[in-house]
């Protein structure tokens, strides 16, 4: 409110008809003798007394110094339109997810490969990950995540922030680093799997063996993988060097926050 105030004062609109103060009555509903005088400068805590008083508290902004807030319960079926009676007065809305439903059943007639429709669905339905889909042998379930220092790509150019964090790691907890054979700083294979294509792809990379990682998961730092910069280049894959757009799989998003695959890891 100072601030406001103070830069409506600057600009010659603070007083007088259509100015700040003259808003101020309208907005906070002030009346009688608890009108501000939009002819002379007032205070901030001027103006919350007045509006205490507005309020029916005698003791204006003072009685919220001494006691807090006031608290008035509404009922549930004042403010929520699910507790009306009838719910939502009556009205029957359209359901967004009944567009999907009209897609699906188009593709249907057409002719259209069950992959492309089957998350078409009118309501929120389980299906179980297409990665999951992929052989045995592919573990491991790889995600990406955005460290402090490399919260956009662009940081790994900052020779300062690129000291903190100069290489690519996979991070792996340690019960499945000791399972497979690995040890912090070991060379690795990290090999994805396409479970509709039977494509794969792989990077290479040093493992990082933490506790902060779910047995079943790997991953990367979202950030790596540039190749000319001169301070960037050189420091390990992106995870997007093994993510599959396509068919049964999301097209990685700029924050990477539901891009999922299955990978398998040996050492190199």
């Amino acid at each position: 409110m100072e601030i406001y105030m103070g830069i409506c004062e600057k600009a010659g609109v603070l007083l007088g008809k259509d100015g700040f103060l003259d808003r101020l009555n309208a907005e906070l509903k002030l009346k009688g003798p608890n009108l501000i005088d939009i002819n002379k400068p007032i205070t901030v805590r001027e103006v919350f007394d007045k509006w205490a008083k507005q309020q029916g508290k005698a003791e204006g902004i003072a009685y919220f110094e001494q006691k807090g807030l006031v608290i008035s319960p509404v009922p549930a079926n004042k403010r929520y339109a699910p507790a009306w009676n009838p719910p939502y007065g009556g009205i029957k809305y359209r359901m967004y997810g009944e567009s999907l439903l009209g897609y699906r059943e188009e593709m249907k007639k057409l002719g259209v490969d069950k992959i492309y429709y089957q998350d078409f669905t009118g309501f929120p339905v389980w299906r179980d990950p297409t990665m999951n889909q992929s052989p045995a042998e592919y573990d491991l379930t790889f995600i990406d995540y955005k460290s402090l220092p490399f919260f956009h790509s662009q940081a790994t150019f900052n020779p300062l922030l690129h000291e903190q964090n100069p290489e690519q790691r996979l991070q792996m907890n340690s019960k499945t680093a000791a399972a497979k054979g690995l040890k912090d700083g070991d060379w690795v294979y990290v090999e994805s799997h396409n479970a509709v294509t039977q494509e794969t792809l792989k990077v290479k990379v040093r493992v990082q063996v933490l506790e902060g990682m779910r047995p079943d998961t790997v991953g990367f730092y979202h950030g790596f993988g540039h190749w000319v910069h001169p301070v960037a280049k050189g420091s390990g894959p992106a995870s997007g060097e093994l993510y599959f757009s396509g068919e049964g799989y999301t097209a990685t998003p700029s924050n990477h926050s539901v891009c999922r695959v299955r990978v398998k890891v040996t050492k190199a």
